[in-house]
């Protein structure tokens, strides 16, 4: 047996947006004394929320312990923009077009995600505005206009369903005339994320408990593997880690992860007569055509608010706090470039939401030492990458076959960093900025 220090840990606030407007949340049931299962779960995301949920099924007898160190919903999987998506935001690769059967493979993957994560949803009554709306990805430059353009061949390379938007009707959805084309994707979701993954966590089969505010601070790694917080302890023969770019801290793909930070921001409620003066439709979600640029999401259930996600930084431990005056900044220029008329409303919420990405694309799967599975790096497709990778490797540990499990197993793996990845990762950022322009 050995004993890993974990020495990568985040540093949460209670800035979430998507988590404050919630209903105020009863206290926290924390890992205390010391336990014993058949089955432990490290983190409340999608994949650890997916993985506990199949293992239950799939094993009804056994009992399975789900621990996250924050409140699931305030976690990084409440902290998303809610897109639930079935293909790329953007095709960054010259080569997506070409590789036809790779890419409809990823996207049947993807919508195997969403359609488990959907029935899961509906069969528990899990009150989260989910609801298939589509994706539109706008331009607001000349530039944009050609990568959406570029985008469109490759959706029709690989078969994919689309419609294109003029600027008048860019305007009459958008509720601003600051974009000059759109082409909207039917077949993603919208979501409030922190109320799905909370809802997720609250309708657990019987045998999984679930611990929060419980931070893994070592782990005696075996099998059997005991994982300890300040609190307790909890011991199983069969050790899930779905701690995505905290993975490295518990001593696994070191320089393999590129931890960044994604920052949004959200209004206060708009009054009827704001909403009133923008108009434009009462839901929807906006994709920049450039990577660098800026995503929106209009939610006006329950609360009419707009939200603005862009800009990323580079953060080992992802702290959430440092960034966030610089991140909000940039976030009220983008706002009031696309409502000038709403220069006056302030945001309410600003934050930051961890996710993790490779080098070269590719995720973590599969067994990484004996007793020791790991569902990681889903390079921002979180929500239907992470349920479905969490929901196949349960039934990859309990002997379940299939066709997309065998997909999984035969991916690359994160081949590892180049040096001063920091430094690289700003350089880029800031690069990406500058080409990005008006579409930030």
């Amino acid at each position: 047996m050995s004993t890993h220090r974990v020495d990568l840990l985040p540093v949460y606030d209670q800035s979430n947006g998507w988590h404050e407007i919630l209903e105020p949340l009863q206290e926290a049931t924390t890992l205390t004394g010391d336990i014993e299962v058949d089955y432990l779960v490290i983190g409340g995301g999608y994949s650890g929320l997916a993985v506990a949920r199949r293992l239950a099924e799939l094993d009804p007898s056994a009992t399975i312990a789900l621990i996250d160190g924050d409140r699931i919903g305030n976690n990084a999987a409440g902290r998303s923009s809610g897109f639930a998506i079935d293909h790329a935001h953007n095709l960054r690769a010259k080569g997506f077009a070409d590789a036809k059967k790779a890419a409809q493979d990823a996207i049947a993957m993807n919508r195997a995600g969403l359609d488990w994560l959907e029935s899961t949803i509906a069969r528990n009554n899990i009150d989260c505005q989910w609801v298939r709306e589509g994706k539109y990805h706008a331009a607001a430059t000349t530039r944009g206009e050609r990568m959406l353009g570029q985008f469109a061949e490759s959706l029709d390379s690989i078969d994919e369903d689309y419609h294109l938007v003029d600027a008048d009707e860019c305007a009459a959805v958008f509720g601003t005339s600051y974009y000059r084309r759109a082409l909207h994707a039917p077949h993603s979701y919208l979501c409030q994320p922190a109320a799905m993954v909370r809802g997720l966590a609250a309708t657990m089969p019987e045998n999984v408990s679930v611990y929060e505010d419980s931070m893994v601070t070592s782990v005696d790694y075996g099998p059997p593997h005991t994982v300890h917080t300040n609190r307790g302890s909890a011991k199983a023969p069969v050790l899930v880690l779905a701690t995505n770019g905290f993975t490295e801290g518990f001593g696994f793909l070191q320089k393999r992860l590129i931890p960044l930070i994604t920052w949004g921001s959200m209004t206060r409620e708009l009054t009827d007569e704001e909403a009133a003066l923008i108009g434009g439709e009462p839901s929807y979600g906006i994709i920049a055509a450039h990577p660098a640029g800026t995503s929106v999401r209009r939610v006006t259930t329950p609360h009419n608010r707009i939200l603005v996600r862009n800009i990323f930084s580079f953060s080992k431990r992802s702290d959430f706090i440092g960034r966030k005056r610089w991140a909000a900044k940039t976030h009220r220029t983008s706002f009031v470039n696309r409502w000038p008329e709403l220069e006056h409303l302030p945001f309410e919420h600003s934050w930051g939401g961890a996710l993790s990405l490779s080098r070269n694309g590719a995720p973590v799967f599969g067994e990484l030492r004996p007793g020791v599975y790991g569902s990681v790096v889903h390079n921002g497709v979180g929500i239907a990458r992470g349920t479905i990778s969490g929901k196949l490797l349960a039934e990859m540990i309990l002997g379940e076959g299939s066709e997309l499990l065998q997909q999984m197993l035969v991916k690359d793996r994160p081949n590892q960093n180049l040096p001063f990845q920091d430094l690289g990762v700003r350089i880029n950022a800031r690069a990406r900025r500058l080409i990005a322009g008006r579409e930030e």
